[in-house]
């Protein structure tokens, strides 16, 4: 399947074009192939946390919703999400030996590093966790790696770092594989391409009319050279 666009786009820093647009990625989920690791610590936790063991069908469905509607679902409260996330990242630490990356990553971000294309990390994960999964799968193309705020205040966090950076908002464009992560890019100002592979399912993303939409890696390499400047 040919990659989803909206419209022709065009890069620029001030009078000077730029030939690509920085790419600025996800982790969990687009870079890294965590989503059943994420449900496997999930379960790991529940006892602890009080709530119940999600089981499989029960994930699938959640890959359907937002996330605060899979939270309703999964009935878990609201007040119990910060002391989960900080339990889940402490918890990732001791798996991350067994993450792999997600099937012709590696392979497209050597492209992208062949052809000069920058590229960046924004991530809820901990830098830890992110630089030893790097090096441990030789991957260290990043220009930078960034942490976020929360997992749902992204928008505040993309601005931030578009402004740390010295970014122009039309020379950005987030890369990502959840609904959040594209309200995340439109109330930022940048556009966004999703990604099939991660938590949110195809429909779900279309749904919301990312400016593109993949099913393959390379398809990434393929939107970033049809935007190259002479």
């Amino acid at each position: 399947m040919p990659y989803q666009q909206k419209s022709g786009l065009c890069f620029c820093l001030g009078a000077e074009k730029l030939k690509y647009p920085l790419l600025l990625f996800d982790f969990d989920g687009t870079i890294a192939d965590s989503i059943h690791l994420g449900m496997r610590i999930a379960n790991n936790l529940a006892p602890g946390l009080g709530i119940e063991p999600i089981t499989a069908a029960q994930f699938a469905q959640a890959r359907t919703m937002s996330i605060p509607k899979a939270l309703k679902m999964l009935k878990v409260p609201f007040y119990k999400v910060p002391k989960a996330i900080t339990l889940a990242l402490s918890e990732y630490r001791h798996l991350i030996h067994e993450l792999e990356p997600v099937p012709q990553i590696p392979e497209m971000l050597q492209e992208l590093s062949l052809i000069q294309c920058p590229t960046a990390l924004l991530t809820s994960n901990t830098q830890e966790n992110v630089r030893h999964f790097l090096a441990q799968h030789n991957l260290n193309y990043f220009t930078w790696i960034e942490g976020t705020s929360g997992i749902l205040k992204k928008h505040s966090s993309i601005r931030k770092q578009i402004k740390k950076h010295s970014l122009k908002k039309e020379d950005v464009i987030y890369v990502g594989d959840e609904v959040r992560d594209i309200v995340a890019a439109r109330k930022s100002g940048i556009r966004i391409i999703s990604v099939s592979w991660g938590f949110h399912t195809t429909d779900l993303l279309s749904s919301e009319d990312p400016d593109y939409l993949v099913e393959r890696p390379e398809q990434i390499v393929q939107i970033v050279k049809s935007l190259a400047e002479p």
